[in-house]
Parts: C-alpha cells; sequence; structure tokens
C-alpha cells in the first residue's frame, strides 16, 4: 500500500509521523510520501515545513517528500481545484507526477471541510482516507457538509490527545470514529525535533535564563488580530495582562514566545514593563515549535489565552497553566460558527482565569468534569453553531441549557454562547427573554391614542455602540453613533458609521467619515488602522478606490509582509457587509 501523508505546518507533520511511529499507519515497509503544502498567503516568501529547524527528525518517518505548491504552480494551494469532467485525467497526471504505483492507496489530510484537502481526496477517488487534526479545534464540529463521496470514505479521524477523555466532534456527524495519537511517541519524536533545534535554543536563551527554567513564565503570543478578535493595540496590551499576571505570581524571569506572524512591536510594550519591573525578560522569537521550549527550558508555568501551547504544555508535559482573555474572546467572537469558538470555550472552562478573583481550578485531570459538565457544554456549543448538521445533539442542548439556568447570572459565558437571539432562533430553553438588552434602558412614551408603551432608549457608549452593531440593530447603531460623534470623534465609531452608511447607500456621508478616520490615523504605526479604513472603503466599490489605495500603502509601510495590504492595492474587495 501507498500512503500520501499531506502536511501544511511541522507541527501536523509531527502528529502524523509519531502515529507512524506508533503503529498507527500499519507495519514498516509500506511506501510513504510526505506531500507538503505550503498554504500561507504568499508561499514564496514563507518556509515549506520540510525547510524548517526540527524538521528533519520528522520527514525521516517518510520514503520521499514531494512539494505540492511546486506540482501545481503558479496556482495556490487553497484555491486550486479541478473541474469534475478533468479528475481522471488530473489522477493519471499527478499520480505520474508524485511517483504513485499500481495498488491499494491511502490519504491522509489535515482540514478535510477545504483545500487542498478536499482537492487531494477528489482526485484520488480511489484512496481510503483518514483525517488527523493536531490542535482543540478537533473537539469542534465540522464547518462544512461533505459530499457523500467524501466523508464514505474516511475511516477515521486521528488527534493529539490534549484532553484526555474528551471525545472529539469532528466528522461525528457521519459516524466517524476518532482515535488518539500515542502520547508517548508524540513525546518521543518531539525529543527529537527538540535535540535537532538544540543550536537555536543556545543561542536565543541566554546560560543564566536555562539554568532559572524552573523559576520562569512563558507566555505565548497568538496574533488575534489577524482574526479580526482582538485590534493590534487591545492584543498588545492581552500579553502586557499576562505579563504583570506572571510578575503578581512571583516569577522574576519571563520569556514571551510570539506568534510567528506577529509583528515585532507587539512585544515592545513587554520589554519597557519588564525594564520598570526589574524582571529578567527575553523574546525568543527563534523559528521553533513552542513544545521544543518546553522540553529544552521545562519552565514552571505558561501563560496564554486559548493556545493550543497550553494544552500540550499542560497534557504532554505537566506543566502549570494559566489563561487571560479567554472571557473576552468568547464575547468578541465572530461569527458564530467560528471555528476558534470550541478552543476558547474548552480553555476558559479548563484552565484558570489568572485575572479573576481565586484564579479558579486546573480542571484538565478532572475526569468526573470533563466527560460530564465539559463534554454536555461543548456538544450545545457545537450544536448551535451547526444545528442542522449536528442536529443529534438537540436533546442534549436544551437539558444542558434548562440545567444552567440557575447560575445564568453566575456565569456570563452562557449569555455570551446562547444569547436572547440564538434561544429564540434555535427554540432553546433558558431564562426568561430580557426586554432590556445590553446597552439599554426602557422609557414610557404617549401614543396618539393617549396610552403609555416602552421604546428603547441607546444607551450613548462606545461599549452600546460596539453591541448594537454585534446585534445587527443599524438603527439603534445609528443613533448612539450619532450622539457620540458629536461628543468626540473616536476612530472605532467612525469605522462603524461608515459601514452602516454605506450599508444605506449613503456614500458621501461615508467617504466624509472615512476621511475623517484617515486624518485620525494620520501618524499611526498600527497596520491594522490603515487595514480597517481600507477594508471599508472597499466596500464602496470605485468610489472608494484612492482611499483603499492610501490605506493598502500606509499599511504596508508599517507591516510590509501584510497580505491584507497586498490585497488592498491590488483592489479585492472583502470583510462583512
Amino acid at each position: 500500500m501507498t500512503q500520501i501523508f499531506a502536511a501544511s505546518t511541522l507541527y501536523g507533520a509531527m502528529t502524523v509521523a509519531a502515529a507512524i511511529d506508533a503503529g498507527q499507519f500499519g507495519p514498516p515497509g509500506r511506501e510513504r510520501i510526505l506531500l507538503v503544502c505550503n498554504n500561507v498567503d504568499i508561499p514564496e516568501v514563507a518556509t515549506p515545513l520540510h525547510r524548517m529547524h526540527g524538521a528533519q527528525s520528522v520527514v525521516s518517518r517518510f520514503n520521499r517528500i514531494v512539494y505540492w505548491n511546486e506540482l501545481i504552480a503558479p496556482y495556490h494551494p487553497s484555491m486550486w481545484g479541478p473541474r469534475g469532467e478533468d479528475l481522471v485525467l488530473w489522477r493519471s497526471i499527478m499520480a505520474q507526477k508524485i511517483g504513485i504505483p499500481a495498488g491499494p492507496l491511502e490519504l491522509i489530510v489535515e482540514s478535510i471541510q477545504v483545500k487542498p484537502a478536499q482537492t487531494l481526496v477528489q482526485i484520488f477517488s480511489d484512496a481510503i482516507v483518514t483525517v488527523y487534526a493536531d490542535g482543540v479545534m478537533s473537539y469542534g464540529p465540522t464547518r462544512n457538509d461533505l459530499h457523500r463521496d467524501i466523508h464514505a470514505r474516511i475511516s477515521r479521524v486521528l488527534y493529539l490527545d490534549l484532553i484526555p477523555r474528551l471525545v472529539p466532534m469532528l466528522l461525528t456527524e457521519y459516524r466517524i470514529p476518532s482515535q488518539p495519537v500515542d502520547t508517548r511517541a508524540v513525546l518521543g519524536l518531539m525529543s527529537e525535533v527538540t535535540r535537532e533545534c538544540r543550536p537555536l535554543l543556545d543561542a536565543a536563551i541566554p546560560p543564566h535564563m536555562l539554568q532559572r527554567g524552573q523559576d520562569t513564565a512563558v507566555l505565548l503570543g497568538q496574533y488575534l488580530s489577524a482574526l479580526n478578535i482582538l485590534t493590534e493595540e487591545e492584543e498588545e496590551q492581552l500579553h502586557l495582562r499576562m505579563f504583570h499576571a506572571a510578575v503578581g505570581m512571583g516569577f522574576r524571569s519571563v520569556i514571551f514566545k510570539p506568534h510567528p506572524s506577529a509583528p515585532s512591536n507587539l512585544a515592545d510594550t513587554l520589554a519597557l514593563a519588564a525594564h520598570q519591573a526589574g524582571v529578567d525578560f527575553l523574546v525568543v522569537d527563534a523559528p521553533v515549535l513552542a513544545e521544543t521550549m518546553f522540553e529544552y527550558l521545562k519552565p514552571r508555568y505558561v501563560i496564554g489565552c486559548f493556545s493550543t501551547g497550553l494544552f500540550t504544555a499542560r497534557s504532554l508535559y505537566g506543566i502549570g497553566v494559566g489563561q487571560i482573555g479567554a472571557l473576552e474572546v468568547i464575547r468578541r467572537m465572530r461569527p458564530y460558527e467560528n471555528s476558534n469558538r470550541i478552543p476558547v470555550t474548552i480553555t476558559h472552562a479548563l484552565l484558570p482565569d489568572l485575572e479573576a478573583p481565586g484564579a479558579g481550578m486546573d480542571r484538565i485531570g478532572d475526569a468526573a468534569y470533563v466527560t460530564g459538565e465539559l463534554m454536555s457544554y461543548v456538544s450545545t456549543v457545537g450544536f448551535c453553531m451547526q444545528p442542522k448538521r449536528y442536529a443529534f445533539l438537540r436533546p442534549i442542548a436544551e437539558q444542558y441549557i434548562a440545567s444552567c439556568v440557575q447560575v445564568w447570572n453566575d456565569r456570563p459565558e452562557l449569555g455570551m454562547h446562547f444569547n436572547d437571539k440564538t434561544r429564540d432562533k434555535l427554540e432553546l430553553p433558558g431564562p426568561p427573554t430580557k426586554k432590556m438588552k445590553a446597552g439599554r434602558r426602557m422609557r414610557s412614551v404617549p401614543s396618539r391614542q393617549g396610552m403609555q408603551f416602552d421604546v428603547p432608549v441607546n444607551e450613548v457608549s462606545l461599549e452600546a455602540f460596539a453591541s448594537l452593531l454585534e446585534d445587527g440593530d443599524d438603527a439603534g447603531a445609528l443613533e448612539v453613533g450619532t450622539k457620540l460623534l458629536a461628543e468626540r470623534e473616536h476612530f472605532d465609531v467612525l469605522i462603524g458609521m461608515a459601514q452602516l452608511r454605506i450599508r444605506t447607500n449613503e456614500v458621501d456621508t461615508a467617504e466624509e467619515l472615512l476621511n475623517k478616520a484617515v486624518r485620525q490615523a494620520a501618524g499611526s504605526d498600527r497596520a491594522l488602522t490603515w487595514l480597517r479604513i481600507g477594508e471599508t472603503a472597499a466596500r464602496m466599490g470605485k468610489r472608494g478606490a484612492d482611499l483603499r489605495q492610501l490605506a493598502g500603502k500606509e499599511a504596508l509601510r508599517i507591516n510590509p509582509n501584510s497580505p491584507a495590504a497586498e490585497r488592498l492595492l491590488k483592489g479585492k474587495r472583502f470583510g462583512r457587509r
């Protein structure tokens, strides 16, 4: 049998390589091909996984490496797919290019809902399929429907056992079983990767900090601004809050591991705070997996928002972990179906909130809680994310929400996940629907017949404006935004009001608001500020072309590697209407 392992990240390739070591892909002697797919926005400027530090330990498990990007050049892996009538032809062409002999074929892919995985399973229609998931997203629902020709060939879901006893939801609607990758094999392979990366780690971490590993806290960055969950300023503050939490816990040695895509200036505030606090601080931006730092440094504590690294630190290495900002992200998560909803939900439910009174408990090892409360909670959120696909979870969702009514006010995350709008739409139980929505109050006014009745009067605040926009209440947002702008021309309000005016085809007013936002942004060193202007201008079509170009150039000046800025300059329209 020939096995083709498609991977886009070193972490993913490590997952399937560990499964090979554990015998989960059959005995040795099979032809195993690593098909590398570089799916970043601009693959030409990014290092593919097989050329990264630490990759040799991983790729040694495979007979050959094939670079998918080169096979389909100049097309992008996330975009290219053959026409249905050409699939047989492409099967023959790709078999020749990759060197696939005749005989049984197994295809191992990640992210089955999107390309390039979908492209591969369509081309190799004779292959049985294994889906693997290397992070916490596997515990959430499948994002898109799969054609029967695809899901009928999937034999299993392989996943890292990061939350023992929690069963993944991915592909369960098709009754596809899941199987954890052997943890001992994962740790064994990670030790090899760490040894391979040791020269880089030796150069990045000075000896005195290595000696103080047990007294060190590691902070994990995620670059949430790229997901439009937080602004760059808010993310910078989130990192600062992590730092203050570490110092508050008594740590005098702190290491920050930024997200590989994050701009370097996101760590500048941390460095200044560390200097003022007299704390030994280091930014480790070496191109290595965070897990290699856990094994190399053996820190005492890891702090993050909802990074998968928190769970690998805790479940694989036994390192203490805590989270900051998870509840905030739950509140800001849009759209509702966002795949990050489940990881942040699990993080908030299981890990201590270092900013909450008493910080809470680490419940990863609490088997009764995981198999009881957490499983029902995650199933309910998953049902609300994909109610049609997971209709079989409705009884669990109804029972869980009904059981939470008594603690509704004590658990704000319940009102965020299962708000009035969601429960009304899905006909779910819960506390009585509130007449007073968040950010509103009621007043009585007379009708024409002289009778009194209640109408909403919106609170004039930035929070109320944001809430009204998120709820789709354009009339309420317009009322509050107009009053706010009369008091002060706040940047976020200018952008939000411009988007409202575009929706009502008041392009002149929208352009005037955006020009005011441009004047406010002058001198800003935040690329995201200009991206928000450019994305809003892009919704105006040709009328906003000049503003879009201006914003794109400014964003690119600040961050020359920004794919979003490149898209603005190319004239692509994007963003939610």
